[in-house]
């Protein structure tokens, strides 16, 4: 019994390219890891009785093209470990690895799956992620109030006391904590978190009037278009927490809407969370 892994190609290739890129793919298919460029779309795996070890090609349903692009849907294999990824990351060989848009897929304690995207880098040394969908809802604060800022919220306690330590053991290991920046009451303050969620500035980037500056953050190229700041739960799209206070408001944090959108909502309200964590 053989295992062929399937591979629909998007771009017409000649015969001598399409054994190429069979033999390519094969070498990397036994170490675990698929990294081309341009367009392939890996549909899976099956096993044969006598099979040859070979990597199966769809061929393209489009005219002649220019028979170099490829890219891959995802690139992430089971078979590379957290401690390979991070050791890649740490050494700057990170997007050799895992880039922006990979997806790595684990199981809280609770039973829960959940899928964490790669946002991109924020160093060459430091890549961001940031769960693909939200998680249950809770208040930033008790009261409609973001006295206090993030550090001191409601929700950061859920996030760091209610989530991160139902996160695997081995994912515990290789994350980073991310330094965090913000202004209370007129003063800096400076601390690490493991778990986080993400600010208006990595979502939206710099807006105006909505919140104030945020030194620690810089737009996550999963967030640049309206679909991809999109949550989920149970199948509904919902609206989820960042952890900005609204410019010029007391009482008020940023959100997300259901579309996408830049929002606001009364810290005592009840929202999604959708964490991140850098490695």
């Amino acid at each position: 019994m053989k295992s062929v892994s399937i591979i629909k190609n998007s771009t017409v290739l000649s015969t001598t390219d399409a054994d190429k890129l069979r033999e390519r793919l094969k070498a990397q298919f036994a170490d675990g890891l698929v990294l081309l460029d341009g367009r392939l779309e890996y549909l899976g795996t099956v096993v044969l009785p006598e099979a040859p070890a070979a990597v199966g090609i769809m061929p393209a349903p489009v005219e002649a093209g220019s028979g170099s692009s490829f890219s891959l849907v995802q690139r992430r294999s089971g078979a590379v470990s957290l401690a390979e990824i991070k050791a890649a990351i740490a050494s700057g060989r990170g997007p050799e690895v895992i880039r922006p848009f990979d997806e790595l897929e684990f199981m809280l304690d609770t039973g829960e799956a959940v899928t964490a995207v790669c946002g991109g880098y924020v160093t060459p040394t430091r890549a961001r992620f940031v769960f693909k969908d939200a998680l249950g809802d809770c208040q930033m604060n008790e009261d409609a109030t973001n006295a206090g800022g993030y550090y001191k919220s409601k929700g950061r306690r859920h996030v760091l006391e209610e989530i991160y330590p139902h996160l695997p053991p081995e994912l515990r290991e290789v994350i980073e904590p991310r330094p965090l920046v913000e202004t209370i009451d007129g003063e800096r303050v400076e601390y690490a978190d493991p778990l986080w969620i993400p600010t208006g500035t990595d979502v939206f980037g710099p807006l105006e009037g909505w919140y104030a500056e945020e030194p620690d953050s810089v737009q996550l190229e999963i967030f640049k278009t309206e679909r991809g700041r999109v949550k989920e739960r149970n199948g509904e799209t919902v609206f989820w927490w960042l952890r900005s206070p609204r410019a010029s408001y007391s009482t008020v944090f940023v959100s997300v809407s259901t579309d996408g959108a830049v929002n606001y909502t009364y810290a005592g309200n009840s929202l999604a969370f959708a964490p991140g964590f850098d490695m």
